[in-house]
Parts: C-alpha cells; structure tokens; sequence
C-alpha cells in the first residue's frame, strides 16, 4: 500500500499466512518468515490426520501448539511472482534480515541434529535468490542468538546469550559480526540488553523480545533492563556505549529513521509513543493512555531493606489512593528471570479501586540488577526469594499499610509457583492466595513442559531427575500443600503447554480431598500468558475472580 493511502495489495498466498515482513533495501522484495509448507508428524490428511509420529522433544510450543510445520525464510519480488522458500524445512528460523547490497540474508537458526532436542539457535546468510547453495555461518556464541539486524551497515548486529544453554539469569548481549570476526560490545558493563519487564499493558507482539536496530551505519541501538524500567540505548562500533534516556519508565518496543529513535514506553498507566530526545522521553501520543484516565492512580516507589544487606525495589499502589490502613495483596511476577516494574497490571489498578494495597517487587532472581542477582535464585527456587517476598509482606505491616491476618498473595507462572510454596512452607503467613498457570511438581513439568527439560537445573539445581527424585520432590511446592489452611484460587489455562493443567490439578486434588478452601477455574482455548493475548471476555472474567477472590477473604466482615 502506498504510503500516500489507498487499497492495499496482496503479495502472498501461503496456506498458512506469512509474518516478520522486511522490506528488501531497494523496495522491490520483502523478505517473509512464513511455515515451510512440509509437515514434521503428519501421518495421513493434514486435516484430519491419523496420527502424529514424533521424535523430537521440540514438537510443542505454548501458544503455537503443535509445531507441525518449521518456521522458514521466504522472500518475495513486489511486482510479480510467488514466494520462494530460501532456507530448507528441516530446521526452524527465528527471525531473519538483509544484507545492505539486498544480495544476502541473515537468518538465526539451530542446524544442529541435537536442535531436535534444544534449540539454541546461532547466524547463518544464504544468498537472496533461490539456488542450491548451503547456508554459510557468520557467528557463533556460546549461547543462543535472538535477533540481529543488518542492513545499512557493513556489520550484522546481533543479541544473544554467552553462557552455555542460554540459562535465564544470563544477561543478552550486543555482538556485531563483519563475517570474518566477531566482537562483543558493551563488554563487561553487565547490561542486560533487553525490556524484562512485562504486563497486559504490553503489546503481545512485543512480548519478550530483544529488539535490535541499527541508527546509522555505525551505531547500535537497543533496550537495556534496568531496576524494573527499560531504556533505550546507543552503542557504537568504536566501543562508546550511551543511554539515551532514563526516565523511570518501561519501554517495550524501539524504532529508528532519520537518525532519530522513537519508542512505546508505559510508566504509572499503559502505553504511548515518545520521541528520544536530548536525554529525555517527549511524549507524542496519548491514545494509549486516554482510556485509562478515570482509573489512574500513583504509583509509589519504595526501597525495602533486606537483613540480608540487599535492597528491594517494590511498587505500592495504594487503596483507593489513600494513606489509610487496608488489606494487602503482594503479588509475586513470573520468571523466575524477568521483573516488574512501575506500570501496574489491571488487576492491580482493580484491587487498589477495590480498597486494597497493592505491592509488587523485584526479590532475589530478578533481572535488570545484574547477572548476580539474577543467578542468585538458580537451582534453589523457594530459598532466598521467598525469604524476599516474605520481607516485602512484613515492611507493609511494619509500615501500618495493613495487619498481618489481612494479607493476600497471588502469582502467574514462577508467581505461581512461589505463590504455592508459601503457603506450604510458610503456612499461615498469607491468608489468601490466588495462584495462576504454576508450577507446583518439578517432575510432572519437567514431563509435560514444552520446556520441561530445562526445569531441573533452573529450578532444582540438579539434573537427571530418575537420578535426583529426592532434590525434585523437594523443590515441588505440591510436597507441603496440605499444610496449607489458606483459601486458594486455582486459575488455569486449559491449553497451557509450559505450565500445564495438570500443575494445577495436584495442588486442587490434595486440598479438596483435605476439605480445605479451594476452587480451581479453567480457562478452554487458552495459553499461558491469557492476562495479555487471551480472549477480552477471559481476561475479564480473571480479573474479576481475583478482586472477587479477596474480597471474599481479606475484607473485614
């Protein structure tokens, strides 16, 4: 379509649709990361198969569901033709971009036989035309790449992973590659180069990406996580590394042209667009935030000390907006290895209007804080960040925020999996709880998981489970459940593969048959982060359920 307006055109008629389109630097191409057209485990009609025959662990995907097909690079002439397949359907392309001549592409891919088992994916070019040439490697790292961006520099830039298999509490760094020799930029400034920092006030496209872009033929620029907020960033080839501004905000998505950046970045409400400007974010939109006008609180940022000798960053959002004694609810992000930040979620806002306290925080685990911190929690999940959110709990009371038997907790994901060990480890520490897609059995995960596999190190410390059984029961919250007496709600994704129903069904099976307060809600059709992709009638019926949740239990009568 013209930028002046009008019709558009279509370019494509794949059968499954195409995505990541990229225009060729002459604009008579667009590059398309599209699904391979051949089918990995099909046996019989694609429609209505007989069966699926499969052999590599890599077969599911949350939110793709089965992994029928490999993602591949295709491009298509604007003019005239149909799209050609450049990369082979063995193996599955995450992302891809030109070459500043438009005669080559970069893709990221793992060609490795051992991807069938873990994907850690590394940069290759193939030539832009169709042919028989084999892919070419351009760099390496000893961890996984995510994304790289080339044209209009000589040098691919690309983010990635330098610790073996890519742990969660290892930082994203800034590579650039010139074919031939590979540097790391920004080299021991222990930045973490992406937004950690999610929400239902994000783009979902957005949603854990690692942008990278280049402003001129010489300098970087990128998103770096930093104490619960993002901020965008130039790095340049001579080794100068710039924040370009720090205002205390999350931004979620960056964009250059004309030798200006521009980003969607959120604060105390949802998110708008700013120009990057001299230091500081210029906002130039409001459309973003204009509905959330009537429901807008402040946010408050608190520094909580921990015996321990490390700070707590937190956010308080308080009830009704006022400085009164109230009921709190803590809520705990997943992860472990992501954050919050100073942009509540609609619950959040939900439960302040609802007469509640708010507190979320980043606890030991956390990124955005250096890659100690965040590689404090690893392989001992339920030690040093529960202490943490237990401390988080006690400085509101300490405070005169709220009494000590009016104090809930809830969380999604890791959230959910702490929210779970709290109450079994700590028992009456929280007199409600709300726990969504957790984890609450490391072996049934490491099982049913799309990422099972990967659970034991991150979360046990240990590998091997038929080797290791005592180290996974002990580190599965389920173990002490039934010394739980709070009431819980269960709230579950029914097409959740990483975190999946049956996580939720143990913790509900060992309560009710106990007789305890417990309700379990099942979300069909829906995967792990609904809060932000799912359907609207679903996220709103979680949000009501939550705030209905604790009003029933924490409300004085």
């Amino acid at each position: 379509m013209s930028l002046r307006g009008g019709e558009a055109r279509q370019l494509t008629d794949l059968p499954n649709g195409a995505g990541g389109a990229e225009w060729s630097p002459d604009g008579k191409r667009v590059l398309l990361l599209a699904p391979s057209g051949e089918k990995r485990f099909i046996v019989g009609k694609s429609d209505d198969p007989i069966a699926r025959r499969i052999r590599d662990y890599t077969w599911k995907f949350d939110g793709a569901g089965y992994r029928d097909e490999f993602t591949s690079v295709w491009v298509t002439d604007v003019g005239a033709g149909k799209p050609a397949r450049l990369t082979a359907p063995t193996y599955d392309v995450g992302g891809a971009c030109w070459s500043p001549d438009g005669k080559h592409i970069a893709f990221i891919a793992d060609l490795r036989i051992e991807a069938a088992l873990l994907d850690f994916s590394q940069l290759w070019s193939l030539p832009s035309r169709p042919g028989k040439d084999e892919p070419t490697q351009i760099a390496s790292i000893a961890g996984a790449v995510f994304n790289a961006a080339w044209a209009p520099s000589q040098h691919v830039a690309f983010v990635g992973t330098s610790v073996p298999k890519s742990p969660g509490w290892s930082n994203v760094d800034l590579y650039v590659s010139d074919g031939k020799t590979t540097r790391q930029l920004a080299e021991g400034k222990d930045l973490n180069i992406w937004n950690t920092t999610y929400g239902d006030f994000e783009d979902g496209e957005q949603l854990f990406a690692a942008p990278v872009l280049w402003l001129d033929q010489n300098h970087v620029v990128g998103l770096v996580a930093h104490r619960g907020s993002s901020h965008p960033y130039e790095f340049g080839l001579d080794g100068t590394v710039k924040a370009l501004a720090r205002d205390d905000l999350t931004c979620n998505a960056i964009a250059t042209g004309g030798g200006r950046v521009a980003v969607v970045a959120s604060g105390d409400g949802p998110a708008d667009v700013y120009a990057v400007e001299d230091g500081k974010l210029r906002r130039l939109t409001t459309d973003g935030s204009k509905w959330f006008g009537p429901f807008h609180r402040r946010v408050e940022r608190v520094n909580i000390p921990h015996p321990d000798g490390h700070n707590i960053d937190a956010w308080l959002l308080r009830a009704r907006g006022e400085n009164t004694k109230a009921p709190l609810v803590v809520a705990v992000h997943g992860g472990p290895n992501l954050s919050f930040g100073p942009t509540p979620w609609l619950e959040m806002s939900a439960l302040a209007d609802a007469g509640f306290h708010v507190l979320w925080s980043n606890p030991r685990g956390s990124t955005g804080y250096g890659q100690a911190y965040a590689r404090t929690v690893a392989g001992r999940w339920g030690d040093k960040d529960a202490g943490d959110i237990i401390r988080i709990a006690d400085w509101a009371v300490d405070e005169g925020l709220a009494d000590r038997d009016r104090r809930g907790v809830y969380g999604l994901s890791y959230g959910g999996f702490m929210t779970n060990w709290l109450l079994g480890h700590h028992p009456g520490a929280f007199k409600a709880a709300v726990s969504e897609n957790p984890v609450t059995d490391m072996l049934a995960e490491y099982a049913s998981s799309d990422g099972g596999i990967q659970i034991g190190t991150g979360a046990v410390g240990v590998d091997h489970p038929w080797d290791h059984l005592a180290e996974f029961l002990d580190r599965s919250p389920y173990t002490k459940i039934h010394l739980n007496e709070a009431p819980l709600l269960l709230l579950q994704a029914e097409q959740d593969l990483r975190c999946p129903p049956g996580q939720s069904e143990m913790v509900f099976t060992i309560l009710r048959s106990l007789g305890r307060e417990v309700e379990m809600v099942r979300y069909p059709d829906e995967s792990h982060v609904m809060l932000m992709i799912g359907r609207p009638d679903r996220r709103v019926d979680r949000i009501e359920r939550i705030v209905g949740w604790f009003e029933k239990h924490l409300m004085p009568d």
